[in-house]
């Protein structure tokens, strides 16, 4: 039942609560009373979020990610999130230089976890990346036809979906630490995760 819960994980993303069922003893042996606890709990209250790591030669992708969501299930908690990331990758080389590109990206994100067998849990983020991107580009001079090195800026956005596998550690109290290994399925233009594993650790309270 839970596999089949964790597939629709980014379709049920939404921060409501859930209705929590309390048996009282009622005084005679054998008997409960079922009473409805209904509305916002701030036990269920998530805060938290890290940091992501992705690197692999000349491709460079750093970023914090705080976040804040609700615990749904026992196993299972989504919620929203705004990151900010770095992200350098190759572009070209020319006369023997290497240029790169550069984006500055901000990322509003819709995200769900889902224990599938403590400390075992899948992760889905989905995620708007608002990319401030500085790049370079050959140009050739309409007089003397000699090439020329350009620069280059523009504003784009890209949709990243990451799932993947993570682990969830106990650090004491209703503080947890998380390692994720995500990849992004879409690998839509100008993604900042292109053919990339991402690594997060992240620290959360409540999940």
């Amino acid at each position: 039942m839970k596999r089949i819960f964790c597939l629709l994980l980014v379709c049920s993303v939404v921060l409501s609560a859930s209705a929590q069922d309390t048996y009282n003893s009622s005084g005679r042996a054998g008997g409960y009373k079922k009473q409805q606890k209904s509305g916002y709990d701030p036990d269920k209250l998530v805060l938290g979020g890290g940091f992501n790591l992705g690197y692999a030669g000349d491709y460079v992708n750093l970023g914090l990610s705080p976040k804040v969501g609700y615990k749904l299930k026992s196993y299972l908690a989504a919620g929203v999130g705004l990151g900010y990331q770095y992200y350098r990758a190759y572009d070209f080389t020319y006369d023997n230089k290497t240029y790169y590109v550069h984006e500055n990206i901000i990322t509003p994100s819709l995200w769900a976890k889902c224990i599938v067998y403590n400390p075992v849990f899948l992760s889905t983020d989905l995620e708007l990346n608002i990319i401030n991107l500085r790049g370079s580009k050959p140009a050739i001079d309409p007089v003397t036809y000699q090439y020329y090195i350009t620069g280059d800026k523009v504003n784009v956005s890209a949709v990243s979906w990451l799932v993947g596998p993570g682990l969830k550690q106990a650090l004491g109290g209703r503080a947890s630490g998380t390692l994720e290994i995500l990849y992004d399925v879409l690998q839509a233009d100008y993604s900042p995760y292109k053919q990339q594993l991402v690594w997060r650790a992240s620290i959360y309270v409540g999940l």
